[in-house]
Order: structure tokens, then sequence, then C-alpha cells
């Protein structure tokens, strides 16, 4: 019995928002002390939890009891266990608990806890700090909770033998554990090599009839582990599933508690700490494993690489990896050392090298074709050295085995984890695993066989050059295995390649009679692929010529900030599936507005308009007839989350294409989407027009937008987040644009008449918060006040309301982060845990207040965040410990790319509604000329293609000459180039001018050659 309840001191209540928790002690069920929880959620939801310090340690099968009642009504209940460092949690979680009955017992094993969160990434405590009891939120009542008891259900590690048929060629045995316990593994040594096909039975007592656990028909090898899910019982039996086949003598076993493996994925960890390294993907030794995603500019499906070189073709698909053998060893990825590259910057042509001694292996994956076929080429050389003058033989193998790129951490439905293949097949020339066409090699295979992971460690095998014979497998248990073979000869400073080629998308259930036709010749003489074709293909998407491109001319410390964002925009193409864009290519193969805005404004000013506006249509399909907007779409249909962001965010979108260029024809048929919304947002907002909000109490929420859980951090109690304001202002503003630009009058007085009370009540609202607070920056919502400058920062930027807020209180928000920023990233970093990398938007609000040095600081600091640097990607989550097991979002994250595309074009260009111009060179640091010669053609604005050209800065004056067909802004074109001092004169084309301030000149009329002196 553990003393938990009775001592009321050691708990602490914890409650969100408005709820309420109190705690009290009574008498339990059986004597003893019972703690009292009576909580009240009010009207607007949320959690309360029961805190209580508890140190102990867990055997490996545990089990804990407990005797709870309660009356009243919540959502759910939780149980967490908190491992020391309150970094790790585990919890249990009833979301159909009897909140109406009396005592009753609830006991939970150790399987009922699952992992939710932390760097561990999953596994089992062994040990704890804390117990958490937490409720869900919906209405108000009391539980109580009894008599918590800790009960040891570990196994003997090596269950008594107390039965077989013969020891030496045995049709069954029988093992005695003493006693019902939990298990998770069985760990079989035999005494000779060959199959034995056997199943795995159990039984509590000897009156009870035997159940079937596990079932492996191709077992062979000395060695056999067995994952038993859910195992529980006192006996197990292994018996032959062939007469003909006798179990072989047992030499030893072994039998693991339930905590040692709470999943299949767990167990296959197990098996991967006891094998060589690199004999299962690296995320089987719980390390973060990073990728990336590869298909033409306007696929559907993309593949992902991972950084050593594994290829998962479709979502949640089988990975294919690659093996070497040299001669003298077996080359995985753990005996290498690996870089990640590109086959030319920036185009998301990914590679990956392996280099060990002389060898070296390069995987290429590019996609190409109508539909689409992904390529994957693998060249291996051999350096001449004096120890290796000879050629010598190397065997590449590529296997197919049943594990996805993405980790189990980052489950999310079918994604992470495992990949079961029930059915192999070499077929047809290519390689089938459960009717899908898996891989074609381009190039005669020397061998091709397929297994399945019962039957013993692969990868040893292949090592011991055991290779599988079959071609065709059933494994009932979903870990068939393939391997393809090609032995090579190379001598010294020789190199050769091997190509393959895999169908993407729906194509990849088709006969490859089917599919193959005029996109695939197979079998080319050294692997002739279309390389080539798909380098042109992203060069022209991209704008880039071989010349240089779009930016002609970029001194060399500027190019990797614009080759990075290039990058970025290309995997905003990549990500999205047809008009859908998506914020990965795997956990987040989803499309949300709020994402969806951000990505369609960095395409539109990366000259993609028309992906930007194929967006925007197909979205505002699933707009309702009330004119709600769904924060997020998927292949299930919409979500219907209350997130009030989303009414601006489509709107924004919208206006955003038309402002830079898209079809007029395609933007009218989307202004009744505009209107909808619109009307909408007038609705929501009465809702806080009313007297109630008049009050004292509820006055700073008078007028705007009610609660929302528009961020991740207000989902469990929804807030007014002036977030959503912000983007509701910007939506009414675009849509006052649009409705005078149609020439609707009506709706364009109406909109503007919205926008102007909105932003009255929004601004006397923070001011009114930040008073009540005694606060000096600005808070990011009524209930929370909270700071948060990574979604004030929207302000800045794209919102563009800047100048309307407080500057003193909108100043020291950014200071504030600034101060933090350096805190976790400077010279003398405090301790942290990790962070998002959605703090790039913060650039762009930096260079709009004029710290450019600032701006350059946090851009640069995230040049070198890139995971990993050479494919110009981010995820949503760095952990401090960059292989921590933890879940990070996904790879490549294409809105947080977007927003670095966004800051590191507003270096160069950016667009300011307060007087409606352009800003050039606002935040290019002087470093960047004094190296040399800026030069972009062609830079999409609101107002057309501009030209800058900005000469290298050697002292003087410096030059900078503007073109490009545009129409010149109403407020001009705003000319702030980094100087050495104070400005001091401008002349422009010949001519002093006076219309400059402290930052930059003015200028009227283009083409201008400007030269300012400090």
């Amino acid at each position: 019995m553990l003393d938990v309840f009775g001592d009321l001191p050691g708990w602490s209540a914890i409650a969100s928002g408005q709820s309420r928790l109190d705690l009290g002690l009574e008498a339990g069920p059986n004597e003893g002390p019972a703690l009292r929880l009576d909580f009240d959620f009010g009207t607007d939801g949320g959690f309360v939890v029961a805190r209580r310090r508890l140190s102990l340690r867990l055997p490996g099968s545990f089990a804990l009891h407990l005797e709870l009642s309660a009356q009243g009504q919540a959502r759910g209940i939780e149980i967490k266990l908190v491992a020391p460092g309150d970094e790790n949690v585990w919890l249990w979680r009833s979301e159909s608990f009897d909140f109406q009955g009396g005592w009753h017992s609830l006991e939970l094993n150790a399987r009922a806890f699952a992992f939710g969160w932390g760097p561990a990434g999953g596994g089992s405590p062994d040990e704890i700090d804390a117990i958490e009891i937490a409720l869900l939120g919906g209405g108000k009542g009391s539980l109580w909770l009894a008599d918590l008891r800790l009960e040891d259900r570990t196994p003997p590690e090596r269950p008594q033998i107390i039965a077989s048929d013969g020891p030496d060629a045995p049709a069954w045995i029988e093992l005695d554990c003493g006693a019902i316990c939990d298990y998770s593994a069985l760990y079989l040594t035999w005494e000779t090599d060959g199959p034995h096909p056997f199943r795995v039975l159990a039984r509590d007592g000897s009156d009870e009839g035997w159940r079937r656990l596990y079932e492996s028909p191709h077992a062979r090898g000395r060695q056999n582990a067995i994952y038993l899910a859910d195992g529980c019982s006192r006996l197990l039996r292994i018996e032959s599933l062939n007469d003909r086949l006798p179990l072989p003598r047992l030499l030893d076993h072994r039998l693991s508690p339930a905590a040692d493996a709470r999943s299949l994925e767990e167990f296959l960890m197990r098996l991967a700490e006891t094998s060589p390294r690199g004999a299962y993907p690296r995320w089987l030794d719980r390390e973060q494993i990073e990728w990336t995603a590869i298909d033409r500019p306007d696929g559907q499906t993309p593949a992902i690489l991972s950084e050593d070189g594994a290829v998962e073709v479709g979502r949640a698909w089988p990975m294919i990896e690659p093996m070497l053998w040299t001669g003298e060893m077996l080359l995985t990825w753990g005996d290498c050392t690996i870089e990640q590259g590109l086959i030319e910057t920036p185009l998301p042509i990914p590679q990956v090298i392996w280099r060990r001694a002389a060898w070296q292996l390069v995987i290429t994956a590019f996609a190409q074709g109508e539909p689409g076929w992904l390529y994957l080429g693998y060249r291996i050389a051999r350096q001449v050295t004096e120890e290796n003058p000879a050629p010598a033989k190397a065997r590449l193998y590529l296997l197919l085995r049943p594990f996805q790129v993405t980790p189990p951490w980052q489950r999310h439905r079918e994604i992470g984890g495992l990949a079961p293949i029930h059915r192999l097949a070499w077929e047809e020339g290519g390689l089938w695993a459960d009717g899908r066409l898996a891989l074609v090699p381009l190039l005669q295979p020397s061998g091709v066989g397929v297994g399945s992971l019962d039957e013993g460690p692969w990868v040893e095998r292949l090592a011991a050059g055991l290779l599988p014979q079959a071609s065709a497998i059933d494994d009932p248990n979903g870990l068939g295995c393939a391997a393809v073979w090609f032995d090579l000869e190379l001598a010294a400073g020789a190199e050769e390649t091997v190509w393959l080629a895999a169908p993407l998308g729906e194509q990849a259930g088709q006969g490859l009679g089917d599919i193959a036709g005029e996109t695939l010749a197979l079998r080319l003489p050294h692997g002739e692929v279309p390389l080539e074709q798909a380098i042109a293909e992203w060069r022209g998407v991209l704008r880039i010529d071989v010349a240089g491109g779009t930016p002609t001319l970029l001194s060399a410390p500027a190019r990797p900030y614009w080759d990075a964002a290039q990058g970025a925009i290309a995997h905003v193409l990549i990500n999205r599936q047809g008009p859908a864009l998506q914020p990965g290519p795997r956990r987040y193969a989803r499309s949300w507005i709020r994402d969806g805005a951000a990505m369609a404004a960095a395409l539109n000013r990366f000259g993609l308009v028309d992906v930007s506006l194929a967006f925007v249509e197909w979205y505002a399909g699933f707009q309702d007839t009330a004119g709600r907007v769904p924060c997020c779409v998927d292949d299930q249909g919409p979500d219907w989350l209350v997130e009030h962001d989303s009414l601006g965010q489509l709107i924004f979108a919208i206006a955003d294409a038309w402002r830079f260029g898209a079809d007029p024809a395609r933007i009218a048929p989307l202004w009744p989407a505009v209107c909808k919304a619109v009307d909408h947002l007038e609705r929501l907002r009465a809702e806080r027009l009313t007297p109630e909000y008049q009050t004292p109490q509820r006055r700073a929420c008078f007028g705007l937008l009610p609660e929302s859980a528009s961020h991740e951090g207000y989902l469990a109690h929804p807030v007014h987040a002036y977030w959503d304001d912000l983007w509701a202002l910007r939506g009414l503003k675009d849509a006052t644009e649009l409705a005078e630009a149609l020439g609707d009058e009506v709706q364009a007085g109406r909109c503007a008449r919205l926008r102007a009370e909105l932003a009255a009540d929004l601004y006397r609202s923070i001011e009114q918060v930040a008073a009540a607070h005694g606060l000096e920056d600005l808070p990011a919502s009524v209930e929370l006040a909270d700071h948060d400058p990574v979604a004030l920062a929207v302000a800045l930027g794209l919102v563009d309301e800047g100048h309307r807020l407080p500057q003193i209180p909108l100043r020291r928000t950014f200071e504030r982060f600034i101060a933090r920023f350096r805190a976790m990233h400077g010279p003398d970093p405090v301790t942290w845990t990790n962070f998002t990398p959605y703090e790039i938007r913060v650039a762009s609000a930096l260079i709009r207040i004029g710290w450019r040095a600032e701006a350059h600081e946090v851009l640069g600091f995230y040049l070198d965040a890139r995971t990993p640097p050479a494919w110009n990607q981010w995820p949503e989550i760095i952990w401090r410990d960059p292989r921590a097991p933890a879940h990070r979002g996904d790879l490549p994250h294409s809105w947080i790319g977007a927003e670095y595309a966004l800051a590191v074009r507003d270096l160069f260009v950016y667009e300011r509604d307060s007087d409606r111009s352009l800003v050039i060179a606002a935040g290019i640091p002087l470093e960047w000329l004094q190296a040399g010669p800026i030069r972009l053609r062609g830079l999409p604005t609101a107002y057309g293609p501009l030209d800058i050209e900005i000469a290298p800065w050697t002292g003087g004056a410096l030059v900078v000459q503007l073109g490009g067909d545009l129409s010149l802004p109403p407020g001009g074109i705003w000319v702030c180039p980094p100087l050495p001092g104070p400005l001091f004169s401008v002349r422009i084309d010949g001519e002093e001018s006076r219309d400059v301030d402290a930052s930059g000149a003015r200028v009227r009329a283009l083409p201008a050659r400007l030269e300012l002196l400090a």
C-alpha cells in the first residue's frame, strides 16, 4: 500500500483558466483516508490537476490498484506518472469514466500507461518523481481516490522448463513462470540453425485451454526473438508448426517483463540494442532521425529520404535501405561518416554520402515523369590507395524492410514506426509488397530474395553471406523483408552507379505493364535516367538559370540566405497535394488555412502566384453556407475546431494573390466567399457587443472576436486571442480593397466601417489589459495577458498593423524577445529543452521597426539551425539534444520555411501599408555590400516586378539603381540601405534630393539611380 492519499499537504492543485480545484480528506471505503477533489470548470472548459511528489522505483512489470468514486460531470480523467526532472510523462486516459457511480476498483498495468511526451521519446518509466490526477473540462463535481497499491508482476527471467516430448527434437516445450505475470518478449537460443516454424501458446492454469499468442511460420537460425503483445499468463508452450520440422534442442531461453517492450517498435529497439550499430534504422537505436521530401514541383504525395540514405516512397510505406559489401565487411549507415548535400544548390534534389576508408557511396533521389516516378541512384566509388591498387569486388544490397523512415514518436494515424509487409513477391521484373510495386531495378540485379525478420538477424545473415532464396513469401506478422543485390567489380579510382525506380502515388497499385509504358524504359544500359530533365524543371520553377537566375548577383555572405529561401519555396511545392498546400510530407500532410496563408504569401513573393491562387480556390470550396472557414482540411474532410483567425486568413490569401498579379477573372468568382467571411466576422463580433461585455469585468472583451484555440497554447483553454483580431483586421482591410477594385462601393464602405470599429475596440482592449496587469510590453490575449512576441510579430509582418500599435510597449515586446533569444543562444546559454523555429517570423517584425542588426542576428541563427543545413529545411521543434527521440512536427516544415523565405525577401524589399510604399534594402547588413554587389531582377512586388542593383561599398557614396516593369506605389519607394553612419546627402539621377528621413530616401519615379552618402 502506498500512503499517498492521507497526506493532504503533499498534494497541490493546478487549474487552467477560470477552472477551480479544491482538495480535502474524507474516509475511504476500507477505513483508510480518501483524497477528495472538488472541481468546477465554469463555462470555459479547461482542466484541473492534483499533483503529488512521489519518489518510487517501478518494477519491470507492475500494476497500480486504486479505489475511485465520483459524482458530477467531466469529459475525462487522466493518471500521469512523471519521471524525475518533470520532462518525461506517461499517462492513462479514459473518456468513458463513469462520473455518477459509487466506489469501484481500477487496475492499471504497465501497458496501460502510454508515453505522453518528453525527450525520452517512448519506453517505460523505471522511476517516477510525481503522480498526477487530471480531470478534463466539462461541468463540475467531486472525485474520491483511495487505497493506492503497487503490485510487482515481473516474470522470472528464465521460467522453468516443466515438460517437453523429448530433449533432442521436441515437438513442444512448456515453461512455467510460477505465477501469473506480465511479459513482453521471449528470447530462444537453439542448438542448430535450420528452419523450425513454431507457435507460442499461453494459459493460466492446467485446467484451462491454451490460447495462441504468436505464430512464426518462417522461423530459422540459432536465435529467435518473439514479441508477445499483451502477454499475461503463468504457463507458456512452444509448439512446432510442422511435424517434419521438429524444434531443435533449446539451449537457453529468457522472458522479458512488460516494461521492456510496450509495443512491437520497442521490442525491435531492444533487438537493436544487442545488434551491430546500423543493423536497424537509426530510430530503432532511440535516436532522432532527419528526413527530407522528394517530388516534382506539381506532385501529389512526396517520397522522403532519411539523413542516412533510407527512402520511403509513399506515405507510411516500407523503407528502401542500402548496404554495401566491400569484400571485407558489410557497410551500413552505422559504419560510415555521413553527410548530406544537394546535387545543385538550391535545387531540392537531395544526396546522402557515405564514406569509409577508400569506399564512397552517394545516394541521389529525384522525381520525374507523369505520373511521377521516384529515381534512386547509388554511386559506388573506390579511391586509389597504395593498399588497394588492384580491382575489388563489391556487392550493393538494397533492402526493403517493414520500417518507415519516420519514427514512432512522430505517430499520427498510420504515420510513424513500422510499415508491415505481409506479402512479398518478385514478379514482372519488379519487387511487389502487399500488391504495390515497391521498386524496379533499371539494371539487371545479380539476385533477389525475400524472407522475414522471424528468420533471425537479417543483417548479420547477409554479412555472413547467407542470402535469402525465396521469390515470394506470406508473413502473417507483417515482418516481411526483401533484398535486391548487384555484384560489382571496381578498379581503384573507378565508380559504378546503380539506378532503381519506384512509382509515386496511386499508380503503385497497378501492374507493371500498365504503368511503365513510355514513362519508364526498363533496364537501360548504365542506368540512364531523366536527371537532367529534373534539374531543368526545378531551375525553371525557381527561376534559376545557369548564370545565376533571378538574383543574378549576390555577394558571398548573402548567397546562402537566398539559397535557403529558394529551397524553402521548393519544399512548399513538394509538400503540397494537388492544390492543397501542406506544411509537411507525413505527420503534417494536412492543409491549414493558417499555414496556407503564409505559404501562399511566400509563393506570391517568389513569382508563383498561380500555385497560390489554386490553393485559395480549392480551400474556399470548404467554406460553409454560414461563411465559416474550417481551420484545417485533410482526406477526412474539414476540421471545424473553433479558430477565428481562419476568416481573415482566407480573405487575405485571396486579396494577396490579386495584389501580386493573379488573373482578375479567377479572383471575381471568389468575391462571394469574401463576403460570406465578412458576414460571419460581423456575427462573431456581435456576440461581444452586448451589455454583458460593457461591465468592468468583461469590458476588455468588448467588440473582439470570441474565444478560440487558434494558438496551440490555448487548446486546453480557449481565450480572446489578439492574433484572431489582428487577422480579422487584415481580412477586413483586404475586403475593402477588393470591393473597391470590383466597384462594389456599398461593401467597400461597410468593410471599412467594420474594420475601423474592430480596430478601435482591439487597441483599447490591448491598452486596458496591459494596464490591468501592469505590463510594459504587449499582451497576446485578454485572459492570460501573455508575452508572445512570435504571435504578435504577425501584426508587423503580413497583417501590417505595427504603426497602429502603441510603440513603446511594442518595442519592449521585442526587446524581451531579443534578451531571451540571446540568453538561450548566446555564448553562455541558459538551460533549455527545445524551441520552435516559428520565431523566424520575428525577423520580419524587427526589420520593420528598424532593428537591422537584430533581424540579421535572428536570421543568421536560423540559417545555421537548418536540419540538416544542406537541405534548407527546419522542423517544427528543435531539441537541445538533436538526437533526443522526441516529437519534432514534420520535415521539411514548409510553413516555417515560408516564414524564412518571407523574412529573407523582406531584407531586400517589403510592402508598407501605412503609406502604401515599397521599402528597399531595410534589412541588408553592410557586410554584404562590403563583400560585393547585390543585383536582383524581376523581383515580384504588389506593384509589379522590381529590379534592384546595389554596388559594392568601399567607402564614399553608396550607389543604388532601381528599375522594373511596375506601377509606382502611391507612397513611393523608400530606399533604406545600410550606411556606416547617419545619412548626410542623397542624389537621385544626379540631382540633390531632400525627400529623405533618418533611414533613407524616397524615389518617386523609375528608373532611378541614387547616391547615398553617410
